[in-house]
């Protein structure tokens, strides 16, 4: 069946993980990474940002089922020629990081997970010790450069006027 637009499921989570990703890039980067790692106030943002990673992993796993199992609108011309053909692989790219980003930082939240269990515990002063958060810490930053890449082509899209690019990952008729 040709279709014009993402199936539902796959609009709510495309923008409702969108959102979650660059509040946790901020909140990680911005509240978590700003704090000492001898406050023992930092437990309770950072189990927070444990809390919505694995929520990121459990719907970026929903993504991918839906997307497989459902139809989708065939590349426009614009997306197989020229800088077009890197559609495919650019959002491939931001899937895998997206999942070695979630991945790693919940291998250091288990890593660490023994520090909740005693009120008043502290972080260790060097998360360097751990090369799940080494990971972690390099992959936010190659999905935030990812998502500027995913932002420009969509921006790109707007001033090309293809065929409604942008309005496919929206809701209506999805028939043509």
């Amino acid at each position: 069946m040709s279709v014009r637009k993402y199936h539902p499921v796959l609009v709510v989570l495309h923008w409702l993980l969108a959102l979650m990703i660059g509040l946790q890039l901020g909140f990680g980067y911005f509240t978590i990474g700003k704090m000492a790692n001898s406050d023992p106030a930092k437990l309770q943002p950072l189990s927070i940002h444990m809390g919505i990673g694995t929520a990121i992993i459990v719907l970026m796993f929903i993504r991918l089922a839906t997307r497989y199992f459902t139809s989708h609108p065939q590349p426009s011309e614009s997306q197989t020629k020229g800088i077009g053909r890197l559609r495919t692989p650019v959002h491939r790219l931001m899937y895998l990081v997206i999942f070695v980003t979630a991945i790693s930082g919940w291998l250091t939240g288990y890593l660490i997970a023994h520090l909740y269990e005693t009120p008043g515990n502290t972080l260790p002063a060097d998360f360097a010790q751990y090369p799940t958060r080494v990971v972690h810490v390099w992959m936010a930053l190659v999905l935030f450069l990812v998502i500027v890449l995913h932002i420009a082509a969509a921006i790109r899209e707007l001033i090309s006027g293809d065929v409604n690019v942008i309005g496919r990952m929206g809701f209506g008729s999805r028939k043509t």
